[in-house]
C-alpha cells in the first residue's frame, strides 16, 4: 500500500516539476534567442547559429531553474492532491505527514542526481562549444579558445590571453608581432590589460624587440594597445565560474591559491553547486509546509503565484548574500548556505505553527 502511494505521489510531483521546468527553461530560451538575434550579421553569425547557441545553453538553465521548478512543481502537485482531499484520505489510511514528506524527498533525489550529472559533464561541454562557435563566427575565425586561455589573431599580431574576466580585464597577455614574411619581430608580455574609454591599456609591460643583431628589452609601467579586439568579442570566451563543473572549479580554485590569486568568487560557485541538493530539498519541504499550512484551501492560481514569489525570493536572497559574503570577507561556504538555512527556518516555522 505504502509503495503504491509513494509511486502515486512521485508520479504527480515528477509530472508537475517537468512541466514547470519546461516552461521556465522555454521562457529563458526565448529571451536568450532574442538577445542573440541582435548579434546576427556580425561576422558570419547567422540565425541558425543563434538558434543552436540558444539550444546548447539550455542545460545551464535547467541547473539554474531547478530549485524554483522543484518548489512550483511540488506546490502544484501536492495542491492538486489536497484540493481533491486525497492527502486527507492518505492520512486517514495511516500514511502520515512524515511519510508523505519522505515520499516527496524520494521523488526529488533522482532529479537532483540527474541535474548534478548534467552540471558535471553536460554544461561545461555545451557551454564551451556554444561560446567557441559564436566566438569564431563573430570574429571571422580569428579567435580560438583553448583549455588554458585564448589565442587571437589581429593583423600581423598573434595574441595569447591566459584569462579573461567579466570586468573587461585581461590577465597575462602575450603579444607576438610578425612582419609580412612571418618573421617574429617582437614579443610583449603584460601582467594585465584594462579596457577604458574605448581603448586597451597594458599594465607592467615587458617587450623584447628582435633585430638581426640583438634583442632589445624594454619595460613599461603602462602602454596603450592598438587592436581591433574588443571586450564584446573577448567576453564570449571569458571564464565564467557557473560554466565550470564541480571538479573543474575545484582544480581551478587550487590553481588560483597556488599562484596567490583571489579564489573566493570561484569558491562561492563551488559551494553553491555542491549544496544544490540541499536547496532543492528545502524547496520541496517548503512546498509541503505550505500545503499543510496556509495554502491548503486556496486556489491553484494562488499557489502558483506564491510559489513564483518564494522561488524568486530565494533567487534574490541567493544573489544578494553570495556577493555580500565576498565583499565582507565572509567564508564563501557561509554565503552559499545562508539562503537554504533561511528558507529552512521559514519551513520549520510554518510546520511548527501548524502543529500549535
Amino acid at each position: 500500500m505504502m509503495n503504491v502511494l509513494d509511486r502515486y505521489i512521485g508520479k504527480s510531483i515528477l509530472g508537475a516539476i517537468f512541466a514547470t521546468l519546461f516552461t521556465l527553461v522555454g521562457l529563458s530560451a526565448i529571451i536568450k534567442f532574442v538577445e542573440q538575434f541582435r548579434s546576427v550579421g556580425k561576422g558570419t553569425y547567422d540565425t541558425m547559429q543563434a538558434v543552436l547557441y540558444t539550444l546548447l545553453t539550455m542545460p545551464k538553465d535547467v541547473e539554474t531553474f531547478f530549485p524554483m521548478a522543484a518548489l512550483l512543481g511540488a506546490l502544484i502537485a501536492l495542491g492538486n492532491l489536497a484540493s481533491r482531499s486525497e492527502l486527507v484520505v492518505m492520512q486517514a489510511s495511516g500514511f502520515s505527514r512524515l511519510k508523505i514528506g519522505f515520499a516527496v524527498m524520494k521523488t526529488a533525489l533522482p532529479l537532483v542526481i540527474l541535474t548534478m550529472i548534467i552540471g558535471e559533464w553536460g554544461i561545461p561541454q555545451t557551454e564551451q562549444f556554444a561560446r567557441d562557435m559564436r566566438s569564431k563566427a563573430i570574429s571571422g575565425g580569428s579567435m580560438l579558445s583553448v583549455r588554458n586561455g585564448v589565442w587571437a589573431k589581429d593583423g600581423n599580431h598573434f595574441i595569447y590571453i591566459q584569462r579573461i574576466t567579466e570586468e573587461a580585464s585581461l590577465q597575462n597577455v602575450y603579444i607576438y608581432r610578425f612582419d609580412d614574411q612571418r618573421r617574429l619581430q617582437s614579443v610583449s608580455q603584460a601582467n594585465s590589460a584594462q579596457y577604458e574609454n574605448g581603448k586597451w591599456t597594458l599594465r607592467q609591460v615587458n617587450e623584447s624587440e628582435i633585430t638581426p643583431d640583438q634583442i632589445i628589452t624594454k619595460n613599461r609601467l603602462n602602454q596603450e594597445w592598438q587592436t581591433n579586439l574588443t571586450p564584446d568579442k573577448l567576453g564570449i570566451v571569458s571564464l565564467r565560474p557557473t560554466s565550470l563543473s564541480i571538479t573543474g572549479l575545484s582544480n581551478y580554485i587550487r590553481f588560483l591559491k597556488e599562484t596567490g590569486q583571489d579564489s573566493k568568487k570561484f569558491e562561492l560557485t563551488y559551494w553553491r553547486k555542491l549544496f544544490q541538493p540541499i536547496s532543492v530539498g528545502v524547496m520541496m519541504m517548503l512546498a509541503l509546509s505550505f500545503i499543510f499550512g496556509p495554502l491548503r484551501g486556496v486556489t491553484a492560481g494562488a499557489r502558483i503565484v506564491t510559489g513564483i514569489c518564494f522561488g524568486f525570493l530565494f533567487y534574490v536572497v541567493n544573489e544578494i548574500f553570495g556577493p555580500l559574503s565576498l565583499v565582507y570577507n565572509v567564508a564563501p561556504i557561509v554565503g552559499a548556505l545562508i539562503p537554504s538555512v533561511l528558507f529552512l527556518v521559514i519551513t520549520w516555522w510554518l510546520l511548527s505553527r501548524k502543529r500549535d
